[in-house]
């Protein structure tokens, strides 16, 4: 299975038949068959028929729709829903109870905490004249994971943000110094990204929290409802949930991808105070992401049938309650 990016001005998509009819200008360019998708990515002015969305959802194959002028996304059309309504239920009881939402919200902070070490790590192998503040860092994330495993006690969720967040500034503060200063890189900012490496986070937090939207999906579970990030308006808080402990892998994507120099400064262009990323750039990101993005997906289904069968637990542990 494989991922269909379409990234052009004036396309349209037709059904035809059992595969996709990409069109230019009225056109017709190439056909993608259906059977080899798993998901689609549309970016700028593109057409659908009608017809194509219902056969997505047919052959369960997701959509993600791009802004033109950002990376955030407009719209999705994520997998079909697992049928155990149990899931759902011990989901609701366990986004209602502290006691049931602490113990993984712990599990999550934990987990990323110890993914920010690997790669900061990992950055001093290769960048020994960034030794003071990689090690700085590293020492102030050390600290906070020996504080996560030896408190005895369940921490309620203001102190295990605030221990997220302290190990966010420290981990920034570190990992800016591994891009050239003519990236003017000085730490994350998300709206509007004013620099390519921002705007790099921005694309891939992006594509990262639609594969866990999808995969929250799939095992039948409320993307809604997360138990780490409170219930918000408009936003999938359990998939912020599971894409939370990946994100420093996307960071090593984003660092490796300028490393290597796939990606430069000429790819990039300012609109207004907004950095964006151009054509030649997108193409490069976008085969970049999914030459690895398997482990990741795999990595999110596994965190999300964790979470169903734990919920399926919660929810058949108070049936036999009552």
């Amino acid at each position: 299975m494989s991922s269909l990016y379409l990234d052009r001005k004036n396309l349209g998509i037709k059904l035809d038949g059992q595969a996709l009819a990409l069109y230019e200008d009225g056109v017709k360019k190439g056909t993608a068959p259906l059977h080899l998708l798993e998901r689609v990515v549309l970016r700028g002015n593109v057409q659908l028929e009608s017809r194509v969305l219902g056969a997505l959802s047919e052959r369960n194959i997701g959509l993600l729709v791009l802004s033109g002028r950002n990376t955030e996304a407009t719209a999705m059309l994520a997998a079909r829903s697992h049928g155990d309504s149990l899931r759902r239920l011990g989901q609701y009881q366990t986004s209602l109870d502290d006691g049931l939402r602490t113990p993984l919200a712990r599990w999550l902070v934990l987990v990323k905490v110890r993914a920010q070490q690997c790669l900061l790590r990992d950055a001093l192998a290769v960048r020994a004249d960034l030794r003071h503040p990689l090690t700085s860092a590293l020492q102030t994330l050390n600290g906070i994971s020996g504080q996560l495993l030896e408190d005895k006690v369940d921490l309620p969720l203001a102190s295990l943000r605030g221990y997220e967040g302290a190990a966010a500034a420290a981990y920034f503060t570190a990992y800016v110094h591994l891009f050239a200063d003519s990236l003017n890189f000085s730490g994350r900012k998300k709206r509007p990204p004013p620099d390519p490496v921002n705007a790099c986070l921005s694309l891939g937090y992006t594509l990262l929290h639609y594969d866990a939207v999808r995969a929250c999906h799939t095992v039948g579970l409320d993307s809604m409802l997360g138990f780490y990030h409170d219930v918000s308006f408009g936003r999938e808080s359990l998939a912020c949930d599971v894409m939370e402990p990946l994100r420093p892998l996307m960071d090593r994507w984003v660092w490796q991808m300028f490393r290597e120099r796939q990606l430069r400064i000429e790819h990039f262009c300012d609109d207004n105070g907004r950095c964006q990323m151009n054509k030649a750039g997108r193409q490069c990101f976008y085969g970049f992401y999914e030459s690895r993005a398997g482990s990741a997906r795999r990595l999110l289904r596994r965190y999300g049938y964790a979470l169903a069968k734990r919920y399926q637990t919660v929810s058949q542990a108070d049936c036999d309650i009552k």
